[in-house]
C-alpha cells in the first residue's frame, strides 16, 4: 500500500517484514564477513567492492518499502561513499564496517521509522567516519 510519500509499503505486513529483516540479517552476515577479509587495499572496482556495493544497494533499495528508512539512509551513504572513491585510493574498511554496523544495529532492536535521536547519531556517527577516512 502506498505510504504518505507516495511510495509503495509493506511495513503493516508483518510476515513480509520478518522476511525483510531475515533476508537482510542473511545478507548483513555476508558483509561482515566480506568486512573480516579486507586488507585496506581493496580499490574502488575490486571484486569485495563490488560485493559490498550490490549487498548494499539492495537493502538501500529495500528499506523504506517496509520502514527501515535507517537502513535505506545507511545504505546510499554506503553506496555514494563506494561511487566516489577516486581511482588511486582504497576503500576504508573502517567506513564499511560502521555502515555494517548501523545494519546490525537497526536489524537487533527492528528500529522502524527514522529512530528518533538515536536515528540522528548514528547517521551523523557515519558522516564524521566518512569524513575523516576521506
Amino acid at each position: 500500500m502506498p505510504n504518505g510519500d507516495g511510495e509503495f509499503s509493506y511495513a503493516d505486513d508483518a510476515e513480509l517484514v520478518e522476511q525483510f529483516v531475515s533476508w537482510t540479517s542473511e545478507a548483513v552476515a555476508e558483509l561482515k564477513e566480506i568486512v573480516a577479509g579486507l586488507t585496506g587495499e581493496e580499490g574502488k572496482s575490486d571484486e569485495k567492492t563490488d560485493r559490498i556495493y550490490d549487498l548494499t544497494h539492495n537493502i538501500k533499495g529495500m528499506g523504506s518499502s517496509f520502514d527501515f528508512p535507517l537502513m535505506t539512509n545507511a545504505g546510499s551513504s554506503l553506496c555514494s561513499y563506494i561511487k566516489n572513491i577516486p581511482a588511486d585510493k582504497t576503500v576504508s574498511p573502517k567506513v564499511v564496517e560502521a555502515h555494517v554496523r548501523v545494519f546490525e544495529v537497526v536489524l537487533e532492536h527492528k528500529i522502524q521509522g527514522d529512530g528518533g535521536d538515536k536515528g540522528k547519531a548514528l547517521q551523523t556517527r557515519l558522516a564524521t567516519i566518512i569524513s575523516d577516512e576521506t
